[in-house]
């Protein structure tokens, strides 16, 4: 689909590659060719026009996905205006792409079933990118089932369109080689972070949030970003998120006091901060945190931290319900990792203890 247009290819046997074109699918029938596939003419645009005019089909008047854009994409729209910033934008860059596609395509296009294989046919320029594919079409649905809801149209023809991202890292976790490689490629800014979300499992929208108010005695307990900041998370501070939490407050003030008095700045409210000493956006962490994990050659995401904090409550003591309730996991997966690496790690501490004892140190 381009355009609006409609265009298919025919082979009969003994015959050169046939191609139609329709002013829109259902439409009629504006231009056929031989060969190559037929380059997009103004002369073809025109006809189109002249068809929609024909059929009542006039820009501004019948709506066409581009209208369908503008209507969701505003404030003015509750479903909209309730989304959080992040998922603006990134929602933004895929309703300008498929404005690109499919935005002079009427609306009754998108009534029949069959354009998704066109929806599939542009999901797939980015197969090579399982996420980003799945991320093109989780923005396509969500467009099309806000126009059904809002009697728009009469199906969401993206619905149920099967994901290609389906790698479960649940139970990949960073060791300790990852630390050492990464811990000497990234600046400490980074590095921090990265501690953090180690002892305290946080996503990185939620790390890079993180207020000093919210850390108590023995546990966080803050409203994170999830939805919409109607989650209240209880994060017990384990020895490791002590000792990071020391070590970001030791720096932040060595750097204040090593500063001259004129040039001094309250410390952040947030725990972690950027080399300006502001808080980060998600988005400024998450690139420098890319540059880092490059340079230091591992393949590990930021995301797996949460593993490896699953293991360090295992080792703590706490129960797979215990840990499921903190991180939102199943506990199915809390009891996987806690066989492949925590009770591992309890066998070595116990061996190292006993070896201790024996050499009386």
């Amino acid at each position: 689909m381009a355009g609006g247009l409609h265009i298919v290819s025919k082979r009969a046997q003994g015959r050169p590659l046939r191609w139609y074109v329709y002013a829109w699918r259902g439409g009629p029938l504006i231009h056929k060719a031989e060969g190559p596939r037929p380059r997009i003419t103004a002369a073809i645009q025109d006809l189109a026009a002249e068809a929609r005019k024909t059929r009542g089909i006039i820009a501004g008047v019948v709506p066409t996905i581009a209208t369908l854009i503008d209507s969701f994409a505003t404030d003015a729209t509750p479903e909209w205006k309730r989304l959080a910033k992040s998922t603006k934008q990134d929602y933004r860059m895929w309703l300008e792409r498929i404005r690109l596609e499919f935005g002079d395509a009427p609306l009754a296009v998108f009534d029949d079933r069959k354009v998704r294989g066109d929806i599939l046919a542009w999901r797939d320029r980015w197969a090579d990118r399982p996420r980003s594919a799945d991320g093109a079409i989780e923005v396509m649905s969500r467009l099309l089932s806000w126009g059904e809801n809002r009697g728009r149209l009469k199906i969401n023809a993206a619905t149920g369109i099967e994901r290609l991202y389906e790698v479960d890292r649940s139970e990949v976790i960073w060791e300790k080689a990852d630390f050492d490689r990464f811990i000497a490629a990234a600046p400490i800014e980074v590095r921090e972070g990265v501690e953090l979300a180690a002892a305290t499992g946080l996503r990185r929208g939620d790390l890079v949030k993180l207020p000093w108010a919210a850390v108590g005695d023995h546990a966080i307990v803050w409203r994170t970003s999830k939805s919409r900041g109607k989650t209240v998370v209880t994060i017990p501070l384990l020895s490791e998120a002590k000792a990071v939490l020391g070590r970001i407050r030791q720096r932040h003030e060595a750097t204040m006091a090593a500063r001259p008095a004129a040039k001094r700045i309250a410390l952040p409210e947030t725990v972690l901060s950027n080399t300006r000493g502001q808080p980060w956006t998600a988005m400024g962490f998450g690139s420098r945190f890319n540059d880092a994990e490059i340079a230091s050659g591992i393949d590990k995401h930021l995301h797996d931290l949460r593993g490896t904090f699953v293991t360090r409550c295992c080792v703590a003591g706490l129960t797979d319900q215990e840990i499921a309730d903190i991180v939102g996991w199943d506990t199915s997966d809390i009891a996987s990792i806690r066989r492949r690496y925590a009770d591992n790690s309890r066998v070595v501490i116990a061996i190292a203890e006993r070896i201790a004892r024996a050499e009386g140190l």
